[in-house]
């Protein structure tokens, strides 16, 4: 810390997390971010009447011969505009003094040795640096013990008094401490400050950023947790990169150990990096060293895929640490695996409505960091039932992903859709905007291009497209002559296969909305 300006004054709290009242009991909180600027040995209570604003006012026990003494002490000290009142241990402090305390809003606290504390509390007003100093020691040796980002934020959220700590991705979600330091309080902003400090990760690039929300505004106690912030993220970008290491390689395991159990082929062993067959006795198959892993192998098994909601930006194979990380906050006994594109999983001992009602809440409630959609395959007993569910599910998932983010399919309700799925829609889509460029160049070719697809899903039917879309036959009569007069005609048999699936793929390909 820079000494070419003064330090601010300590608060109340900063004396109890770190300075002289670190051994008080303290009956009343309130108001704990009071500065003390001054400290005042009270062995007269005719010398509370005479106090400068914040100070300590600190009771000799010649001067407190009871709670009546206390109290009147405190209501000296709220007129004066004291920091907080210090009274002997050995004084009785009834129910009624500390709410008092409360209602005056001064903080109460009680020593053994009076006359001590005052001449350490003068020491450290003093020397405010000095104190400082001493909690950003602490805070250093605290870091340099854990190696977890939950135990270091926690350090800082425990050590560093009127500060609220989390640490958030570049994204904004919350990978440790507490959620309020990111809110802001409109209310009390004039009080409040925020302090950002970002965290490098092993490239050099920023990773994450740690956010403090200060109760104390002053420019001493800012720059303060600002260093404490700073010595912190060396810290916590070792232990992000272990945490990621970690995860990848526990990913890469995973995998690897899925494919095997799937397709019932060679599977790494835990140990040594060789291969070892089913029921050739060069090591156990994939089914037994998933049972050794803890997967749950046999029972009915409800597929689970998970996809990122399209169009796709983020590069996958780097956001699946985090989706994995953020989905193992869930109770599934079931690994996470990045598989075709998105992250498979299963559901053991679970009907079909209660994976879909889990699976809704976990995509909503998880700290993932991708808008995702999911597909549910249906029931099935032991591995081979596991193969068709996962199957199942993966298209599901494809047709979930072209819907708004927290989309959960069901292959069950997929109908005819189950194949549509698994088409190219992409390549389809390319070659659809050629064939219907006429249509697609209309001024609504929105609304014709959902009245076509409507009216191909129901066989040619204008009765039942107009019910479909909630609009009047002769509606629906308009928008079929408009679009034959565009040179599509949806009658002709040769070509309605082919119309169909056009549509289909257009439909399919349209930007996203929530």
């Amino acid at each position: 810390m820079s000494r070419s300006r003064p330090a601010g004054p300590l608060t109340v709290a900063e004396l109890v997390r770190f300075g002289p009242l670190g051994e008080a009991r303290i009956w009343a909180g309130d108001r704990l971010e009071r500065p003390v600027t001054g400290v005042t040995l009270i062995s007269d209570l005719d010398q509370a009447r005479r106090c400068s604003p914040e100070t300590a006012m600190v009771l000799h026990p010649a001067a407190a011969h009871g709670s009546w003494a206390l109290e009147a002490a405190m209501r000296f000290a709220w007129e004066r505009n004291a920091a907080c009142v210090v009274a002997p241990a050995d004084i009785p402090v009834t129910g009624s003094t500390p709410q008092l305390a409360e209602r005056l809003r001064m903080p109460l606290l009680s020593v053994a040795d009076p006359a001590r504390l005052a001449l350490d509390l003068a020491v450290a007003v003093a020397d405010t640096e000095a104190a400082r100093a001493r909690l950003v020691a602490r805070c250093a040796v605290l870091f340099s013990e854990r190696s977890s980002l939950r135990d270091i934020v926690g350090a800082i959220n425990t050590e560093v008094p009127g500060a609220l700590v989390a640490l958030v991705t570049q994204e904004g979600y919350l990978l440790a401490g507490r959620a309020a330091a990111q809110r802001t309080d409109e209310a009390g902003a004039g009080q409040q400050r925020r302090v950002t400090v970002p965290v490098p990760g092993p490239d050099g690039r920023p990773w994450a950023t740690l956010v403090a929300r200060l109760s104390d505004v002053s420019p001493a106690w800012t720059e303060t947790v600002t260093t404490i912030l700073r010595l912190a993220r060396s810290s916590l970008t070792a232990a992000g990169a272990g945490l990621r290491l970690s995860l990848s390689h526990q990913v890469g395991r995973d995998r690897l150990l899925l494919e095997s159990l799937l397709s019932g082929g060679a599977s790494v062993l835990p140990e040594g990096g060789g291969t070892a067959v089913a029921g050739d006795g060069g090591g156990p198959g994939p089914e037994q060293m998933a049972r050794e892993a803890g997967w749950p192998v046999d029972g009915l098994h409800v597929g689970v895929q998970l996809r990122p909601a399209e169009p796709v930006t983020a590069d996958l194979e780097a956001a699946s640490a985090g989706v994995v990380a953020g989905w193992q906050t869930g109770r599934s006994a079931a690994p996470l695996v990045p598989q075709h594109g998105g992250w498979t999983t299963w559901f053991t001992g679970c009907d079909v409505g209660q994976v879909v009602r889990q699976v809704q809440r976990r995509i909503a409630h998880a700290r993932i960091p991708l808008p995702l959609t999911a597909g549910v395959g249906e029931p099935g007993e032991g591995v081979a039932g596991l193969r068709r569910s996962l199957a199942e599910a993966e298209l599901a998932a494809t047709a979930a992903s072209r819907r708004p983010p927290g989309t959960v399919e069901r292959y069950a309700e997929l109908g005819p859709r189950a194949v549509l799925a698994a088409l190219p829609v992409t390549e389809l889509a390319a070659a659809a905007r050629t064939l219907l460029a006429p249509l697609l160049a209309d001024a609504k070719a929105d609304v014709l291009l959902t009245t076509l697809a409507a009216l191909l899903d129901c066989a040619g039917s204008t009765g039942q497209t107009a019910a479909r879309l909630g609009v009047h036959r002769n509606t629906v009569l308009g928008r079929v002559e408009r679009i034959r007069a565009r040179g599509v005609d949806p009658d002709a048999p040769d070509g309605r296969l082919a119309l169909h699936l056009a549509c289909h793929a257009l439909l399919s390909t349209r930007p996203v909305t929530g």
